[in-house]
């Protein structure tokens, strides 16, 4: 009975080769400047996992819970580095928003948000007419114009000064943007309304009007002015 021959050659033994440089020392190791070493932080290269705080866990929930949202609204749609950058922007937008919102609703419900002003009054700020008729000695005002021979600002100050009495006496509400009309509807005594509108056209006139006022201009308009000034009752400190 013959036996089939083994096919498969045997391999070669490889020839070790040594190295014959004469004269070899040794590497020789300190081993107290290697434990020296290993002390030095700069030397240590060891891997250390650093322990999730409560902060780390809830912004790794936070943002897988993001993911899902994402996985269920896209599926397994690839996104391309546009759509990835916003996915990675808009929580950071929602979260602006969010803290936004609560400071300005902190702002508005807030009952001690006033514990945050300044204690001083804001200024309060007039036109130049409101301030002539809220805070100007007018008379004093008339007489200076009057001085210096300027008939037409004598003639405005009176004009002001009847305003200032008209509101004084409650006859009427005292505001910059009201027009002549609105006055005269306020004013119920006819005789009293009747004089104001008389001085209210001699005021346009001489103020608004182009030409030179002389001191007999201002004399007939202050002769209507001081007839509809006592005409108003003085008010009661």
């Amino acid at each position: 009975m013959a036996f089939a021959q083994d096919t498969i050659a045997a391999k070669p033994e490889k020839e070790i080769k040594y190295d014959q440089t004469e004269n070899l020392n040794p590497t020789i190791f300190n081993k107290e400047k290697i434990e020296e070493f290993k002390k030095e932080k700069a030397f240590d290269y060891s891997e250390k996992l650093a322990e999730e705080n409560w902060w780390s866990q809830f912004k790794n929930w936070a943002w897988n819970l993001w993911l899902k949202f994402w996985h269920w609204l896209v599926g397994d749609y690839e996104a391309g580095d546009f759509i990835s950058f916003l996915i990675h922007l808009i929580p950071y937008l929602i979260l602006f928003a969010i803290i936004a919102f609560v400071i300005w609703l902190f702002y508005k419900l807030n009952p001690g948000a006033s514990f945050f002003k300044s204690k001083e009054k804001p200024s309060v700020f007039f036109s130049e007419e409101e301030e002539i008729i809220k805070s100007k000695n007018i008379k004093g005002l008339i007489e200076k114009a009057l001085a210096n021979k300027d008939y037409r600002l004598a003639v405005r100050y009176y004009y002001l000064l009847i305003l200032k009495n008209l509101t004084d006496a409650e006859l009427i509400n005292y505001e910059f943007d009201k027009t002549n009309s609105e006055y005269f509807a306020e004013i119920t005594s006819e005789k009293i309304n009747l004089g104001f509108q008389k001085v209210t056209t001699l005021y346009d006139y001489i103020w608004y009007g182009n030409f030179t006022v002389t001191e007999a201009d201002y004399l007939k308009a202050q002769h209507a002015f001081t007839a509809l000034e006592t005409q108003i009752p003085k008010s009661v400190d």
